[in-house]
Parts: structure tokens; C-alpha cells; sequence
């Protein structure tokens, strides 16, 4: 199990733009957690989805598994006061994909909008 508190536990996070590894709030206001949804003193991975920053895809690539896990569980905050202002704001789609031959990948869950300012949990099944 990965919680980012005291790692990123082997996750790429540079390839496509770099999410940060943080702890406390963002630093941009009324946009993200004030916390990690653990202890509320650990850690958690963002991007900036702010104004210019919001071009996406921002791809947070995990290490491979040699065994079917079976599921993967998620924490997700898609949140911003500014979207009630202007479409340049607004939220835009969290995907988990998955591949079986490190080419061809599957959406398996996807997201998008405001989802309100609280943190939310999925929990997907996967085939690899």
C-alpha cells in the first residue's frame, strides 16, 4: 500500500508534468486539500490545475506489478471555488487507466467536475 507519506513510492510523476509531492494545504486557495485524507499530517500527490497550469494530461504512471492486484484504491479532491466564476476554471477528468502490454491502455475509471470540496474515495477493479 502506498501513502505517499514518507515516498512516492516509486510512482512516475515527471513524464508528461510534474506533480508535486506535498503535505498541508495548496498553494493555490479555494483549489485543493488543506490535508492528506490519512492522518491529516502526511503527504499526497496534486498538480496544479490552476489558470495556465491546466493543460493536462497529467499522467502519474505507477510501477508495474508482477501479480494481478485485483483493485486499486484512491483518494481523489477535484475542487474549485473559481469554477463557479468562469469555464476557464473549471475541473477537469481524473482517468485511472490500465495496460497488460505496457502499449495499449484502458480506461477503467474516470471523473470529472467539481466533485465538491472534500475528499472522495473510489475503489476499481482491475484485470492485470
Amino acid at each position: 500500500m502506498c501513502d505517499f507519506d514518507s515516498s512516492t513510492c516509486g510512482f512516475d510523476y515527471t513524464t508528461d508534468y510534474d506533480w508535486t509531492h506535498n503535505s498541508g494545504s495548496t498553494p493555490s486557495w479555494g483549489t485543493g486539500p488543506s490535508s492528506d485524507h490519512t492522518s491529516g499530517s502526511g503527504a499526497y500527490m496534486y498538480t496544479e490545475a490552476n489558470g495556465n497550469y491546466n493543460a493536462g494530461p497529467f499522467a502519474l504512471t505507477s510501477p508495474s506489478f508482477a501479480d494481478c492486484v485485483g483493485e486499486v484504491r484512491l483518494y481523489y479532491h477535484m475542487y474549485s471555488i473559481y469554477a463557479y466564476y468562469s469555464d476557464y476554471y473549471e475541473v477537469g477528468t481524473l482517468e485511472l487507466e490500465e495496460t497488460t502490454d505496457g502499449v495499449t491502455w484502458t480506461t477503467i475509471w474516470t471523473k470529472s467536475g467539481d466533485q465538491g470540496n472534500s475528499r472522495k474515495e473510489a475503489v476499481v477493479s482491475t484485470s492485470t
